[in-house]
Order: C-alpha cells, then sequence, then structure tokens
C-alpha cells in the first residue's frame, strides 16, 4: 500500500487583500502630498484617469472584453458606488493626516458586517464580530482628536466607508466576470464622474507653478498604485469572504503610520498606538487562523 498526500491548494485571497492594503496607504501618502499643489478632485481625476488607462491596455493585451456601458446591474453598483466611497475617501486623505485618513475610511468593515448580515439574514460568526469590535474602538481612539472638531473630511471618510461596502459586497456578486474588466468598467464611470466635479473648478486650479514635474509623477504614482490595488482587491474579493476580508484590509491603516513616522516624522501618542494595534489585530488573527484550516485540508490519501 502506498500512501501519497494529496495537499488542497491554499486560497491566495488574504495575500492580493494584503497588496491591495499597501498599494491604497502608498496612493494615500501620494494623495496627501500632490492635492496641495492639484487640488483633491485633480488627485481623484488622475487616480482614476490612469486606472482606466492601464486597466484597458491591460484587457486589450490580454483579450479580456471591455464591459463599458451595457454592463449588468450589480457591475453598475458597485461601479456606482465605488465610484462614490472613491470621492469621500480621497476627501478624507487629502484633508487629513494619512493614518487617521485610513483609519477613518477604513470603517467599511462595520458597514460589511452589517450589509452581509442583512443580505443572507445569517449571523456572521463570532471571529468576525470579535474583528469588527476591535476594528471600531481602534478607529475611535485613533481619531478622538478628529471627532471632537467634527471635521468634515470625518464624514466623507465615514461615507466612502459605507459605500465601500456596498461596493465590495457587489464585487462578490459578478464572479462571472473577469476581474481587468470589472476594474476597466469602475475606473471609467469613476474617471467620468470626477472630470465633471472638476469642470466648475478649472479656471481656479493652480495651472501655473504649481503643476510641476515632480507634482504630474505623484499623480502618476497615484493613479499606478490605485490600479494595482484594485486589481489586487478584485481578485481578493472574489476569490474570498468579503467580510473577513474587509477587516484584512485594515493592515493598511498600519502602513499609512509607517508612512507618518518615516515620511512626516509624526510621533503618536499612546491612544493612538492602542488604536492602531486594535485595527491591525484582526488582520493577524485571520491569516493565522487561515494557515491552520489549511494546515488541516492536508489529507494523507491512502492509494492501494
Amino acid at each position: 500500500m502506498k500512501r501519497k498526500t494529496v495537499i488542497i491548494p491554499r486560497t491566495s485571497s488574504i495575500g492580493w487583500v494584503l497588496l491591495s492594503a499597501f498599494c491604497f496607504a502608498s496612493m494615500g501618502a501620494l494623495s496627501h502630498d500632490a492635492a496641495a499643489s492639484s487640488g483633491w478632485l485633480g488627485v481623484v481625476f488622475a487616480r482614476a484617469l490612469v486606472n482606466f488607462l492601464f486597466v484597458a491596455a491591460l484587457a486589450i493585451v490580454t483579450s479580456k472584453p471591455l464591459i463599458l456601458f451595457a454592463a449588468p446591474k450589480n457591475l453598475w453598483v458597485r461601479s456606482i458606488t465605488g465610484t462614490c466611497s472613491m470621492f469621500g475617501t480621497f476627501y478624507a486623505f487629502t484633508h487629513l493626516p494619512i493614518a487617521e485618513a485610513i483609519c477613518i475610511s477604513n470603517t467599511t468593515p462595520i458597514w460589511m458586517a452589517l450589509l452581509v448580515s442583512f443580505m443572507t439574514r445569517m449571523s456572521l460568526s463570532y471571529s468576525v464580530w470579535a474583528g469588527v469590535a476591535c476594528g471600531t474602538i481602534g478607529v475611535v481612539l485613533v481619531q478622538q482628536p478628529e471627532f471632537q472638531q467634527g471635521n468634515l473630511a470625518i464624514i466623507a471618510g465615514l461615507g466612502g466607508g459605507f459605500f465601500g461596502a456596498i461596493a465590495v459586497y457587489n464585487l462578490h456578486l459578478v464572479k462571472n466576470i473577469h476581474p481587468t474588466s470589472i476594474v476597466a468598467h469602475f475606473s471609467l464611470i469613476a474617471s467620468i464622474a470626477s472630470f465633471l466635479a472638476m469642470l466648475p473648478s478649472l479656471y481656479a486650479a493652480p495651472w501655473g507653478t504649481g503643476w510641476t514635474v515632480p507634482v504630474f509623477l505623484k499623480l502618476i504614482g497615484v493613479g499606478a498604485m490605485g490600479t494595482v490595488g484594485q486589481l489586487a482587491m478584485t481578485r481578493g474579493y472574489i476569490t474570498g469572504d468579503p467580510a473577513i476580508n474587509a477587516i484584512v484590509a485594515l493592515a493598511q491603516v498600519a502602513f499609512g503610520a509607517g508612512f507618518d513616522i518615516l515620511i512626516w516624522e509624526r510621533s503618536f501618542d499612546p491612544a493612538s498606538i492602542i488604536g492602531i494595534i486594535l485595527i491591525t489585530s484582526p488582520t493577524l488573527f485571520f491569516v493565522a487562523e487561515q494557515r491552520l484550516v489549511h494546515q488541516r485540508k492536508r489529507i494523507p490519501a491512502a492509494v492501494k
């Protein structure tokens, strides 16, 4: 009798979401810096347009269909709510310190848990609710000074998190559409919407010395990081559980805090440190949990 070990392939959904978290944190740091010259709407337009051009070229090269206006309902919902989320998120990115902006924009897991429970009429697991609780307490601790000031950017960030949850949930409903096609449709709608929103302010935009080569490079970087992050996030949410992946995506808060320390030399008070730990701890828990599950799926099979 020969024994053969059958290894069930490991899911890479958490890895894709962690990659997207790093890219989105990098995008936020570049946005925060570039907005001083281009304005926050200019950053949104650059992010969306570069995203669309890259993904459209990728779709053509790889022979993937470009689904533009004849798209199914769930894809339209994903693109429109994703655009609303982008507007709120970038307003927060460009009006708050980067770590705080990422924190407040990442209330998506809270909205996601409620949305999943409402749509499926099913109770979430204790581990998911524990992760949501940790994330919520952490966001409050990190954002406490801004909450007291009642900053408009906080409302925009919360709105971005709410619409982001709807967009992410609809990603899970379009599994039959290739990720490249999904991102192309979203970035096209976002490009059109951001350009129309930017039109009234074009005359007041600083088109003079503010638009330098470094500014353009930062805007291209915003689009590039957003594109890679969007593709990675799309792949991760299609192949994994949306509620768990939404919590794993909170890892970008830790990346953003790293940028604050390394680039802007910011220091954190004890409440902020505790908050960041609470926000990022669910990521470590779910990574360890998935690895344990996959180890248990290594099933020895007896072959005669």
